[in-house]
């Protein structure tokens, strides 16, 4: 778990910038290669939410190296250089493999705050006071919500121990399921209930979402793919951990509802303020906050479809997004702006404008790309589930956002290049920034290709989960 910290600050001592860059480039390699350590280590959960966050952040790691020709620190402070940036990178994707190879929810909450630690440096990288400010937001909600989650988890620890479980097992939820105790309903409820705040707030669900888009839209473009793509999927994660538990101790039904309708809400808000939307990370930090909706929905609707189509939709997510915010990256590069009345005739770009066509594509719901697959899973649950109410919001938000996507898409994409517009040519594209950006929209396609393999390893996997959470 340490080895993405270890490696990135050991590249850092290299004085010359061609081996230091290949160093870097290894390490992200090495780093994708990890999850190998841990098969037969972990459960198939863990085992999935590893490889997401090792495949995912080398290849943030590859793009940054692209990147960083073009100085994207203005201030003075300290976490404003390059080898801090790489630094805090390494801390990063150690913190959230801590957060997912953890067995007990102790060690999951202290991986998850560890996160907010590394990424608020990393949100105000800049030095800019609007991204400083972002930075401290974040800071400060996220920190209240992780508070809550200790406390709930204080809670759940208290209930079970005076139920009969030892001491040291009662954060532990496999020995929990395993060993089912009768536990004071109003305690536990309680727990869930602060827990769900918690690693909700971490999530970006409505109405605790507050700090998403600001600290999406200030932070470098690499490291919002990781806050879009992985800090949500990490913090569903601890959703999915604390809803098996839940079940479990007779608190199922009531974390369902929380989470069928905060989803609910959070993709009818996101969808909303996504129309008004006139900075393109901005949008996509709306966006997060819509998908990452549609993965509460799906587990509040439940096992064996609900949760099934949630569990894809965080695979897919973790990689449509990152693709998205690699292309911006690429677009703010390339035309010195990222607000939208700025951004037309992209496609006449070439590959970036080929990126950010793919990667809207994807966030549509639209084939090849998997994310069409989850949300129809999603929907044919709520049908299944009778859950009207949540269902005809969640898909009232996704029309919406659907519309949204289009309207940016068609004007940004298919339109020309109108007299001033703030085009301002940089250096060219890093062919690292080009590879990692063909990289993680490549793996969406080939996801979106699975659900059409009938026996295939990933099925197994997935049944594996569902029997956890059933």
């Amino acid at each position: 778990m340490a080895a993405p910290l270890v490696s990135a600050f050991l590249a850092g001592l290299l004085r010359h910038p061609g081996p230091r860059r290949a160093a870097r480039a290894s390490a992200a390699i090495f780093t994708a290669l990890l999850p190998f350590a841990v098969v037969g280590e972990v459960d198939a959960l863990s085992l999935i939410f590893c490889v997401l966050v090792c495949v995912l952040s080398a290849a943030a790691t590859i793009f940054s190296i692209g990147s960083f020709p073009v100085d994207w620190g203005v201030g003075k402070a300290a976490w404003s250089r390059k080898p801090v940036y790489f630094v805090l990178l390494g801390a990063f994707t150690s913190a959230m493999l801590v957060a997912v190879l953890a067995d007990n929810f102790a060690t999951l909450w202290l991986g998850i705050s560890a996160t907010t630690v590394a990424t608020a440096f990393l949100v105000g990288f800049n030095g800019e006071s609007a991204a400083l400010e972002a930075a401290w937001k974040y800071l400060v909600l996220c920190s209240v919500g992780l508070a809550l989650a200790l406390l709930g988890i204080f809670c759940l620890a208290h209930a079970v121990s005076a139920a009969g479980l030892r001491s040291g097992d009662t954060t532990t939820w496999s020995l929990i399921a395993r060993r089912p105790v009768v536990v004071d309903l109003g305690i536990t409820r309680f727990a869930f209930a602060l827990m769900f705040i918690g690693f909700g707030t971490k999530a970006g669900l409505v109405p605790m979402h507050a700090w998403l888009p600001d600290a999406h839209s200030k932070a470098p473009a690499p490291i919002s793919a990781l806050l879009s793509g992985l800090l949500t999927t990490c913090a569903s994660y601890g959703v999915i951990r604390t809803l098996g538990v839940a079940s479990v101790l007779g608190a199922g039904d009531l974390f369902r509802a929380f989470l069928m309708w905060f989803g609910a809400i959070s993709i009818f808000i996101a969808g909303l303020l996504m129309l008004s939307q006139r900075d393109l990370k901005r949008f996509l930090a709306y966006s997060t906050i819509e998908h990452m909706g549609i993965v509460a929905l799906g587990l509040g609707f439940g096992a064996p479809w609900g949760t099934l189509g949630a569990l894809f939709h965080l695979i897919a997510h973790a990689f449509v997004k990152p693709g998205a915010f690699f292309a911006t990256g690429l677009l703010q590069r390339e035309y010195g702006t990222t607000q939208l009345g700025a951004l037309h005739g992209v496609l006449r770009k070439g590959a970036t404008g080929h990126f950010m066509l793919s990667s809207l594509t994807g966030l549509a719901g639209m084939p090849p790309f998997p994310l069409f697959f989850s949300e129809l899973v999603i929907m044919y649950a709520g049908v299944r589930a009778h859950a009207w109410g949540p269902l005809i919001a969640g898909m009232i938000g996704l029309l919406l956002a659907f519309v949204a996507i289009t309207r940016v898409a068609l004007d940004m994409l298919a339109g020309t290049l109108r007299a001033g517009d703030a085009l301002r040519e940089k250096k060219p594209a890093d062919r690292m920034e080009i590879t990692a950006t063909a990289f993680v929209l490549a793996c969406a396609c080939a996801i979106g290709v699975t659900p059409w393999i009938p026996f295939g390893a990933h099925w197994f996997a997935l049944g594996r989960i569902l029997e956890y959470l059933r």
